[in-house]
């Protein structure tokens, strides 16, 4: 009958709110005890609160036999020790997620206030790289190729006030947050994200905002044609005008900032490009890692990758990751936990898309709409880049994931939010 054991949810809520946003600003070693208070709050609120209740759906089934497999690749490791540490990650990241999906099952009129948070969290971080970029931060060597370049083309690459400075990762993050700017609606945000992705260089946070906005649009088209049929037909009878607007807008850009222009061209330049030769030299060597370790992997975690890759790599430079989740995952773990993952993330869309196109209301939409685009977003950056394994990304990517899900279930309760 203690007062804190009554609203054990509250300091749950509390901490899972917290993590997401003091990852922002401190390191991982900060945000790990709070990772693991969670988990022990997410522990204790199941034994306790008989509102909480265990529920498997076909998506998180596939995750849990990822995990296994996980555990397995772990067991199995020439280095139990380093890929015991990366194991403890993702079960730190798993938990929060589980944490986050059964808090928001039993209070979902809260979905609106982790998207508040989130989005007040990236519209600090556009500000930020507004004000880097009017500062002219200075740049590592190792984040652009200048060696070929005209200095008038060398792009200022923002990285906010994540942990470590990284360009990459501070793209990954503004991809996985901002479409909690465009759920509210935060014209001016929303509109100065776009610009704030470009002035990360990512070009992989490019290719993943381009797969974004068709998201969107192909949403909203949907929402407006059920819910506003003035909007509609007014775009549908002047698409061919919006259309050409649009490419026209596109084309300016590319001509009046050349900069911005070059790094995108500079996607398609492969071996021409010292970072994507990089990377190319990384997959090669990491596909073969793979090859001999097809089954269970060599292991969880990048310290255990750094310590096999010194074996296969073709340059005589290190690298932290595969530089692409998928294959990241598949050398870690083994080819049947990438199967099971992706498997998880197709069943994870697919609900969510039934729950869109089904008899659900204009809100649980909307929210389906930022959550799909948000997971889209990531996992188009995890094909050329691994910054999703960060915590910055993770948490923001777990909290989606759990409101596509409560969103997806929208048959057992009709979704409200006042």
């Amino acid at each position: 009958n203690s007062a804190i054991l009554k609203n054990m949810d509250v300091f749950l809520f509390i901490m899972i709110c917290l993590s997401a946003v003091c990852s922002i600003f401190m390191s991982n070693n900060f945000v790990a005890p709070l990772l693991c208070i969670v988990a022990v709050l997410f522990g204790l609120t199941m034994i306790l609160d008989k509102n909480y209740r265990l529920k498997i759906e076909k998506s998180s089934l596939f995750l849990i036999l990822y995990f296994v497999l996980a555990i397995a690749s772990t067991i199995n490791s020439t280095m139990p020790h380093q890929s015991l540490t990366g194991l403890s990650k993702t079960i730190l990241y798993l938990l929060y997620f589980w944490a986050t999906l059964q808090y928001l099952r039993v209070h979902k009129d809260k979905i609106p206030c982790f998207a508040l948070i989130i989005g007040a969290c990236v519209s600090f971080e556009i500000v930020i790289a507004f004000i880097q970029n009017y500062l002219d931060v200075l740049s590592a060597a190792t984040w652009q190729d200048t060696a070929r370049l005209n200095p008038e083309l060398v792009l200022t690459r923002v990285y906010g006030t994540l942990k470590p400075s990284n360009p990459n990762l501070f793209g990954g993050y503004l991809i996985a947050a901002v479409p909690f700017l465009w759920l509210y609606t935060a014209l001016i945000f929303s509109i100065l994200a776009i610009p704030a992705v470009f002035m990360t260089g990512c070009r992989g946070a490019y290719i993943a905002l381009f797969f974004m906005i068709i998201t969107m649009l192909v949403a909203t088209y949907n929402i407006c044609k059920f819910h506003y049929p003035k909007i509609y037909d007014f775009v549908k009878k002047h698409l061919h005008i919006i259309m050409i607007a649009g490419i026209s807008a596109c084309c300016a850009i590319m001509v009046c900032v050349p900069k911005i222009s070059h790094r995108i061209l500079s996607i398609f330049a492969m071996r021409n490009d010292s970072s994507t030769s990089f990377r190319m030299n990384v997959y090669h060597s990491a596909w073969q890692m793979f090859q001999d370790n097809v089954l269970l992997g060599i292991g969880c975690g990048n310290k255990v990758f750094r310590e096999v890759y010194g074996l296969y790599m073709l340059s005589g430079f290190d690298a932290l990751s595969a530089y692409s989740i998928y294959l990241e995952t598949a050398v870690e773990s083994g080819i049947f936990a990438l199967i099971f993952y992706l498997l998880f993330i197709f069943f994870l869309i697919k609900d969510g898309l039934i729950a869109f196109f089904g008899n659900c209301d204009i809100k649980t939409k909307l929210y389906l709409t930022a959550g799909i685009t948000g997971i889209i977003g990531v996992l188009s950056h995890g094909f050329v880049d691994t910054v999703y394994f960060r915590p910055q990304i993770q948490l923001i990517f777990w909290i989606t994931v759990a409101i596509v899900m409560v969103c997806s279930d929208f048959q057992k309760s009709e979704f409200e939010v006042k």
